[in-house]
C-alpha cells in the first residue's frame, strides 16, 4: 500500500510541473495567496519536483523516448549557444529567467526518469482529479471576481493587470480532464466509478466551452474524428450492449436533472458556444477572406498578427535577407511571431528550424504508432493531446518557452515508451 502511495505522490509532482498554470493562476491571482509574478510559479514547480524526486537517487532510472530527446536537447543546446554568442540586436533577455528556462525542464526530465514505466497509468488517474480541482477552482474564483462579467471567456484575471487573463490554460486543462477521465473510465470495471468519470468528462466539456478557445475546441473535434475513424465500428457495436445503455441512461438522467435545476448553466453554455462559432467565422475570414457568415465577416486581430508573421518570413526574411541571415537567423529571440514553427527559422536560421520542427515530425509519427499500438493509457492520452501541441506550432508560444518545454518533457519521458518489466520466471528445482 505504502509503495503505491509513493507512485501517487510522484504522479502528483509530474502533473504539477507540466500542467501548473491553471492552479497557479487560481491560487496566486484568484485568491491572492503567495508572492506575485513568476516567483510563485517557480515555488510551485519546486514543490512538484520535491514530490517527484525519489528519496534514493541511486535507484533504477528509466530511459525516455530517445529520438524525441535527441531532437529537443539538440535544439536546447543550440538555443543556449545563440543566447550566449548570438543575441538579438535588441539585447539579451533577463539572465535569471532565461537560465531557469533551460534548467527547470532538464531537472524535470531527470526526476521523471525515476518513475517506472509500468506505473504510468497512475499519472493518468491523478490527472483526472488534478484537472477537476483546477476546473472547479476556476468556476468558484469567477463567482468571487468583481472584474469578471458574464460573456467573457472563463479565465482568472492576472492580479497585476485585471484586464488580462489566459483562457488557454483552462481550456487545455479541461481537455486533459476529458481525455484522462474517458481513458480511466474505459479501464474501470465498477459501474459507479464509470459513471463518475463520464460525468467529469461532460463537466469538463462545459468548462472547455466556457473558456472558448479556438485551438482547444478544434483540437477536440479532430480527436473525436480520429477516434470515430479508428474505433467507429466497435463503438457502434458496444453502444447496444445492455450495460453500456444502462450507464448512458444514468449519465443522461443525472445531466438532465442538473441542467433542469441550474438553468443558468445551460443558458451560459449556449451563449458561449454561439459566441465561439461567431469568432471562429471571423478567424476563417481573416486568414482566407472567405465569409462563413455575413454576420461574422469581421477581422480577428489575433489571427491578423499571425498572417503578418508569415508575410514577414516570406517577403522580408526570405525575400530580402542575405544568405548569412537566412542560414544563421537574426539572433536569439530577435522576433516574436507567436508561430514557433517559423520563429525558429527567423531567429536561429536553417539549423534551428530543422532541429525544432524535427521534434514535432517525430511526435506525429509516434502518435500514429500509439493510436494503433499504445504503450499504455498515458501514452495513448499523449497521442491525442499531441494534436493540440501540433496545432500550437502555428498558433501560440515560442521556440524557447519554459511552459511549453515542460510539456515537451512530458512527451519525451512517456510518449511511446514501453514497459521493460518482464515477468519473473518461476523457480525450478535443480538436480542434485
Amino acid at each position: 500500500m505504502w509503495e503505491e502511495l509513493k507512485y501517487y505522490r510522484q504522479a502528483l509532482g509530474i502533473n504539477m510541473l507540466w500542467n501548473a498554470y491553471p492552479i497557479v493562476f487560481i491560487v496566486r491571482d484568484g485568491f491572492g495567496i503567495g508572492p506575485q509574478g513568476s516567483t510563485f510559479t517557480i515555488l510551485y514547480w519546486a514543490v512538484g519536483l520535491a514530490l517527484l524526486m525519489p528519496l534514493n537517487i541511486f535507484r533504477t532510472v528509466f530511459l525516455p523516448n530517445q529520438t524525441l530527446f535527441v531532437c529537443w536537447f539538440s535544439f536546447l543546446v543550440l538555443g543556449w549557444v545563440y543566447w550566449k554568442y548570438y543575441p538579438s540586436p535588441a539585447g539579451s533577455p533577463e539572465r535569471l529567467r532565461e537560465t531557469l528556462t533551460y534548467i527547470i525542464p532538464v531537472v524535470f526530465l531527470f526526476a521523471s526518469m525515476y518513475y517506472p514505466n509500468d506505473k504510468a497509468n497512475i499519472v493518468l488517474k491523478v490527472m483526472v482529479f488534478y484537472t477537476l480541482v483546477a476546473s472547479i477552482g476556476l468556476l468558484y474564483s469567477l463567482t468571487k471576481d468583481p472584474h469578471w462579467t458574464f460573456g467573457e471567456r472563463a479565465a482568472i484575471k492576472f492580479a497585476a493587470n485585471t484586464q488580462n487573463s489566459n483562457p488557454h490554460a483552462y481550456a487545455n486543462n479541461a481537455l486533459c480532464s476529458i481525455l484522462s477521465a474517458l481513458l480511466v473510465a474505459g479501464r474501470t470495471k465498477n459501474w459507479i466509478f464509470k459513471i463518475f468519470y463520464f460525468l467529469i468528462a461532460i463537466f469538463s466539456v462545459g468548462v472547455l466551452i466556457l473558456a472558448r478557445t479556438n485551438m482547444s475546441l478544434i483540437g477536440l473535434g479532430v480527436m473525436i474524428l480520429i477516434y470515430v475513424t479508428l474505433h467507429g465500428r466497435g463503438m457502434v457495436v458496444s453502444i447496444f450492449k445492455p450495460r453500456v445503455l444502462a450507464i448512458a441512461a444514468v449519465v443522461y438522467g443525472i445531466v438532465a436533472f442538473l441542467l433542469s435545476q441550474f438553468q443558468f448553466a445551460s443558458y451560459a453554455l449556449g451563449v458561449y458556444f454561439n459566441t465561439f462559432m461567431s469568432r471562429f467565422g471571423s478567424v476563417i475570414y481573416t486568414v482566407t477572406g472567405v465569409e462563413v457568415d455575413q454576420k461574422t465577416a469581421s477581422i480577428d486581430h489575433s489571427s491578423v498578427n499571425r498572417v503578418y508573421s508569415f508575410k514577414y518570413v516570406f517577403e522580408v526574411f526570405l525575400g530580402e535577407g542575405s544568405l548569412g541571415t537566412i542560414l544563421f537567423g537574426e539572433g536569439y529571440k530577435a522576433q516574436f511571431f507567436d508561430v514557433p514553427a517559423i520563429e525558429a527559422l527567423v531567429n536561429q536560421g536553417i539549423l534551428g528550424f530543422i532541429l525544432f520542427n524535427s521534434f514535432f515530425v517525430v511526435m506525429g509519427f509516434t502518435a500514429l504508432q500509439q493510436f494503433f499500438r499504445p504503450a499504455n493509457d498515458l501514452s495513448l492520452f499523449l497521442a491525442y493531446f499531441s494534436i493540440i501541441v501540433l496545432i500550437a506550432l502555428f498558433s501560440g508560444a515560442r521556440p524557447q518557452d519554459l511552459s511549453m518545454w515542460l510539456v515537451y518533457v512530458m512527451f519525451i519521458r512517456f510518449f511511446g515508451v514501453y514497459s521493460t518489466q518482464k515477468a519473473q520466471s518461476t523457480l525450478q528445482p535443480q538436480p542434485a
